[in-house]
């Protein structure tokens, strides 16, 4: 996947999973699961690759192939995020895993499980300083300084990946958007960048159509053009995973050149389509979404579209943005 060919390593996967199976090679077994559970993700729902990814890690455990253990850990972590499960449970997996990465001193992964500890801790309970850049708490200091001064670029990369998707649900777009940046000079120096099936180039492209509003600046535009882009050819790999996704940037498109109806729309698809999918947490996002384009608009319709969103984002578990989302209401 790493050139975006998405069907031929599909292929090869399968072809690895057949050869696995013929020559009884269980040893292996939690390698090809780390692998082919990321490619698989891109053709099928990204929930299907949860049971793989914890299969993978209790053979790795088993066969003494610990870091391969550990990694599916990781890619089961954080596709559970992706794929919007509930935080309260989820936090309670990144609790226990953490202290087992801990315990087998394998400490790359035992920092990315700290990170996301960190955002969805703030998601679940209300904070003053809701962005993981932004927070002056110690805890966070510390881990951002033992990332750094490990020149780990992928964990560093996703201080920036996992802190600007946060800012972004906390409506700190400005902030959101230097992460981006910030994020863009990390991938430079790594030899692929990670595209988590097209959750990256849905909130680069959230982000930088919340910056064109902000500032008629026409770069942003082009950014999320390219954004919006990318998600399209995305959705003829895997609709499940990025048709609302797509459907949201269309939306809030739409809404940026004043095209309204076309725009309530994209909005009432992509809520939909996410909730069909299961992706509670982005239908949230794209409920209160929706209720921003009405309230600009003077459109009673919004309350309905916020009270919609509150309830989503409790029920994904995020009660400091569900607090945030009522707290910030103008009604």
């Amino acid at each position: 996947c790493q050139f975006e060919y998405f069907e031929a390593s599909d292929h090869i996967g399968r072809l690895a999973l057949f050869l696995l199976d013929k020559c009884k090679a269980e040893e292996y077994r939690s390698c090809i699961y780390m692998t082919f559970g990321v490619v698989r993700s891109w053709s099928v729902h990204i929930e299907q690759s949860l049971d793989n990814h914890l299969h993978g890690f209790h053979v790795g455990m088993q066969t003494g192939n610990i870091e391969a253990a550990l990694m599916n850990v990781f890619n089961y972590l954080i596709n559970s995020f992706i794929c919007g499960r509930n935080l309260v449970k989820l936090n309670r997996e990144l609790d226990s895993f953490g202290g087992k990465a801990l315990e087998y001193k394998q400490m790359a992964v035992h920092n990315l499980i700290c990170l996301m500890q960190l955002v969805v801790s703030t998601l679940l309970i209300s904070n003053d300083s809701p962005s993981l850049i932004g927070s002056q708490n110690t805890e966070t200091k510390v881990l951002l300084e033992r990332v750094t001064e490990g020149k780990d670029t992928f964990a560093i990369c996703h201080v920036y990946i996992l802190g600007y998707i946060e800012a972004y649900i906390f409506g700190e777009y400005e902030l959101a958007a230097k992460m981006v940046e910030k994020r863009q000079e990390v991938e430079k120096t790594m030899s692929r960048r990670s595209l988590y099936f097209g959750m990256i180039d849905f909130y680069d492209g959230l982000v930088f159509l919340a910056m064109a509003r902000k500032t008629n600046d026409d770069k942003w535009t082009l950014r999320a053009e390219k954004a919006l882009s990318k998600l399209e050819s995305f959705v003829q790999i895997g609709k499940a995973n990025c048709e609302h996704k797509l459907f949201l940037l269309q939306a809030e498109t739409k809404s940026l050149l004043g095209e309204n109806e076309n725009a309530i729309s994209k909005y009432d698809s992509a809520i939909a389509v996410a909730g069909k999918n299961g992706f509670i947490h982005e239908q949230a996002i794209a409920s209160e979404r929706a209720g921003d384009f009405f309230l600009r608009n003077g459109d009673s319709r919004a309350s309905q579209y916020y009270g919609n969103s509150n309830t989503l984002y409790l029920q994904w578990g995020a009660q400091c943005k569900a607090d945030h989302l009522c707290k910030n209401l103008p009604f």
